[in-house]
């Protein structure tokens, strides 16, 4: 009984120390994921703001560990209204040749981005349209990543139940 009592303290006070660990390991930052797949496509890290002067609406949100993080609503030629933050850096395949027609970033062309596993659309992937004149502030390649395609992994890890045999 003894053994018992020591094996449940011994399991929670580890299993407090790794969340703790986890939580300063990271520093706020949170993989971002397919929403269909579960696949590793970004980092929290890489998110900026990059403003689009077509966007519908402008939102600053904390999400996926930071804060002020800018949200716009952009709506393409077919009326469809998507939600995306915009990253520096991610982990997607490019489909198609690059467009330059109806981008929503002036001076950047886009091409479609999806999960490298299962194809998922999670947004667009822009680079800048003539390489050579890009300003101090500029970013030569960047992508937009839809909301709604995507998830954060302590979303995720909070839809995991834990048995309620090793709850105290």
């Amino acid at each position: 009984m003894i053994f018992i009592l020591f094996a449940l303290i011994f399991y929670s006070s580890c299993n407090y120390l790794v969340e703790t660990y986890s939580q300063t390991e990271t520093n706020g930052r949170e993989l971002l994921l397919c929403r269909k797949c579960g696949t590793d496509v970004a980092d929290s890290h890489y998110m900026f703001n990059k403003l689009s002067s077509g966007a519908q609406k402008v939102d600053k949100q904390t999400m996926f560990g930071k804060q002020n993080i800018t949200v716009q609503t952009l709506v393409n030629p077919f009326g469809i209204n998507f939600d995306i933050i915009t990253m520096e850096k991610a982990n997607c395949k490019n489909i198609g040749a690059s467009q330059g027609a109806d981008s929503w970033f002036p001076g950047y062309t886009w091409r479609i981005c999806v999960c490298p596993h299962c194809g998922q659309h999670l947004g667009w992937t822009f680079s800048h349209s003539d390489s050579n004149n890009i300003g101090n502030d500029e970013v030569h390649t960047f992508h937009g990543l839809i909301l709604s395609s995507i998830l954060g992994e302590n979303f995720t890890d909070s839809l995991i139940m834990m048995p309620k045999m090793y709850k105290m």
